[in-house]
């Protein structure tokens, strides 16, 4: 069953908004008329069913011009914060960063969040001082978070599947770092040499190193491994005194030299591999997030650049 203010709702021609609110203003039904790409008569029968509505003449004449009533005076107050709000409902809002309070929910991997939310998080601060930014590990379901609308973005080296936008924001390629206890010593190891020593392998899905073990897997063979961890960080620093080779993304390496580790390039089987940023495409257009992207356009390309 309808409300009696729903029937009554139902009952206004809402085209005429646009004819009320240039009445208002001008206080004039011809210029109003001219405002609205209308003729005069029918300017006139518009005013005629508007005082109908509201039952209110709205506007009353005062010599050659009209006055607006009170009640013309509180419906012009009214529509001149409807219409802003119907203008950016139909042409959408213009993002300011300065004033923004959003909240940009990403899901990045470890080595992700190490290379790039540096420069990201100086940035957000001092353009968008009050927006937050909420950063999840990446998992499996991630894809499926930014689908369902739980985060926005997700940063990950795995394919992204076709209901998302996406796009390709650099490559990264790898290093072996070696503990300090470890005697081989050459500028690249062949394939057989880095499967023959002891690994600490950096769990990125299912157990694996992905883009490590996958290629090794197709080649049939698999690394020696005597420490499994789930972050970088700590396992560059975990090894810094063992036998151990960890294989990292090459933009890692800067923080091999504060752990004493030696680098040391991955034989050629291991290739570089892609990084992209995913999205849903609800937010392809909504100014707030596409800011966001760029922001981590900008940073990715300059890391591209070091």
């Amino acid at each position: 069953m309808l409300t009696m203010p729903e029937v009554h709702l139902r009952n206004v021609d809402l085209n005429l908004l646009h004819a009320l609110h240039a009445l208002l203003e001008e206080r004039h039904v011809t210029r109003a008329a001219k405002r609205c790409f209308l003729s005069q008569p029918a300017m006139s029968r518009a005013l005629d069913r508007l005082r109908e509505t509201f039952g209110d003449p709205l506007l009353v004449r005062t010599g050659r011009v009209y006055e607006r009533t009170p009640r013309g005076e509180r419906v012009l107050r009214e529509l001149e914060s409807i219409m802003r709000r119907l203008e950016t409902m139909v042409h959408g809002e213009e993002f300011s960063p300065a004033r923004s309070q959003e909240r940009f929910r990403v899901a990045m991997t470890d080595h992700g969040s190490t290379i790039l939310l540096p420069v990201l998080l100086q940035r957000i601060r001092k353009a968008a001082p009050d927006a937050r930014l909420e950063v999840s590990a990446w998992r499996t379901q991630a894809y499926e978070d930014v689908a369902a609308g739980r985060i926005e973005v997700a940063l990950s080296a795995e394919a992204v599947p076709p209901t998302l936008e996406y796009e390709l924001i650099f490559n990264l390629d790898f290093v072996c770092l070696v503990g300090s206890a470890q005697p081989v010593r050459t500028r690249r190891f062949t394939l057989k040499q880095y499967l023959r020593l002891p690994h600490a392998l950096v769990e990125t899905l299912d157990g694996q190193q992905t883009m490590v073990d996958r290629p090794l897997a197709q080649l049939g063979v698999k690394r020696r491994v005597a420490l499994r961890i789930p972050f970088f960080i700590p396992a560059i620093f975990a090894i810094a005194r063992t036998d151990l080779i960890l294989t990292v993304p090459r933009k890692l390496a800067k923080i091999a030299a504060m752990a004493g580790l030696r680098i040391v390039e991955p034989p050629r089987e291991i290739k570089a591999f892609p990084y992209f940023m995913a999205w849903h495409p609800r937010l392809s257009e909504e100014p707030a997030h596409a800011w966001f992207r760029e922001q981590l356009r900008m940073v990715a390309r300059g890391i591209r650049t070091k």
